[in-house]
């Protein structure tokens, strides 16, 4: 049977520590959790979220993720409790089997931090270096803790052909190569003060393990201040990389640059599982559509319209996303919305889990095709025109209070043509 319903197991079968530089806030921390579980829609989202090291189109992201997981699919067993692609796959492709390697590990390795605590993960190359690279090799990954200031850098290393004791070693190469060299130095608004290579061992059909090499706590405590340590960027840049996801790169790209704000527009947003949600949406694929008369109109021929946008199973609380957007409009004299960001709990995640959906600590969600989605509506979801005292104040209130948005669903005396319209103010502004 194709793996569809299962959650998987994964254990980490050995962990290296290595001596910390002797620099400034730096410290080592050995992973606390040995062993991670996810589903399906758990891995798929890790993937989505990692596969990709710059900005690209989100329909992009979603098609080699979903060619991913339709592969899981088909070489994991749903039987089974340990995570392990089956021998069959071994009949793909060279390069298809080191493709579907790199993808599956890179999820592994978001999953296995978020499962040790860390709540936040930007690509390593958006982030800003304080001078000159140390090396042409660098990490994947920046990730960040709940209550720290330091940030973490991350590897990730995966193979399918590989013995354990050779992958070992490519994987303490990954630690001493791409991740060392940078500990110490300030990386975005932060300082990386530790880092991990993690490893996910994939050769055997019957059991994949993960391998972790690290830096090693520091002996006698440590030195140095996390003062002018500030994970600001690394959380802004999670939300960035969601917002590809959910709207494409343009919004995101926009947003890096401060050329997008999200008072100017409308968006979708559901009820379920107790929390509001911002939904994403991206383009069908198709050369297409049929109009209302039953007329076929042409990809070349009009410019997008609603019928051509679907939810792409993205999805943001919208709490999270509220603090995220106010975090665009605010400078650094006011309060920082990104600093009491609401996290999501185990309970939220576990529901997600048991209707084949996965929901993130950083409130960041895959939702599957059998969820119950209600209340579905266009909304603004910031005020239009706040002055700048009025706009911290609402930040604090969001963050202090966390309270639910006011429900609202379709009226349902609203005809189709204002529905549409209200659609066409989403996705066709200029």
């Amino acid at each position: 049977m194709v793996w569809a319903t299962k959650t998987k197991g994964l254990e980490l079968t050995k962990t290296t520590g290595h001596p910390p530089p002797r620099k400034p806030q730096i410290r080592g921390r050995a992973p606390a959790t040995k062993a991670i579980t996810f589903t399906p829609a758990e891995l798929f989202g890790a993937m989505a979220r990692c596969s990709h090291l710059h900005v690209v189109n989100s329909a992009a992201v979603t098609a080699e993720s979903e060619t991913c997981r339709h592969l899981l699919n088909e070489y994991v067993d749903d039987d089974d409790d340990s995570f392990a692609i089956l021998e069959t796959a071994d009949r793909l492709k060279d390069f298809s089997r080191t493709h579907l390697a790199g993808v599956v590990g890179a999820g592994i390795s978001y999953l296995q931090m978020i499962r040790d605590g860390y709540t936040w993960c930007d690509h390593f190359e958006n982030a800003t270096l304080a001078g000159a690279a140390p090396t042409k090799k660098s990490p994947d990954f920046v990730f960040n803790r709940r209550g720290e200031r330091t940030v973490a850098l991350s590897e990730s290393k995966a193979t399918r052909g590989s013995s354990r004791k050779q992958f070992d070693s490519t994987v303490k190469r990954g630690y001493l190569q791409q991740v060392t060299p940078y500990l110490g130095m300030k990386v975005g608004s932060s300082v990386a003060s530790h880092g991990f290579s993690i490893g996910s061992w994939m050769t055997s059909p019957k059991r994949a393990e993960i391998l972790i090499h690290h830096t090693a706590p520091s002996p006698g405590g440590v030195d140095g201040s996390d003062e002018e340590a500030d994970p600001t960027e690394v959380r802004r840049g999670n939300y960035l990389n969601a917002l590809t996801l959910l709207l494409g790169p343009v919004a995101s790209q926009a947003a890096r640059s401060g050329d997008w704000s999200a008072r100017e527009r409308q968006f979708v947003t559901a009820r379920w599982l107790g929390h509001e949600w911002l939904l994403g949406f991206a383009p069908f694929h198709s050369p297409y559509v049929i109009a209302k008369d039953d007329t076929i109109l042409w990809a070349d021929r009009y410019r997008p319209s609603p019928y051509l946008w679907g939810f792409n199973s993205f999805a943001l609380e919208l709490n999270v996303a509220r603090q995220f957007f106010w975090s665009l409009e605010l400078n650094d004299t006011l309060t920082n919305p990104l600093e009491n960001i609401p996290e999501m709990d185990d309970r939220l995640i576990a529901e997600a889990r048991s209707s084949d959906s996965a929901v993130f600590p950083d409130g960041f969600a895959v939702i599957g095709k059998g969820a119950d989605l209600e209340l579905v509506s266009v909304n603004p979801i910031l005020p239009q025109d706040l002055e700048p005292a009025e706009l911290e104040q609402e930040v604090e209130r969001i963050a202090i209070q966390e309270t639910e948005v006011e429900r609202l669903g379709w009226d349902e005396a609203t005809s189709e043509e204002e529905e549409e319209k209200q659609l066409q103010q989403i996705w066709l502004t200029d």
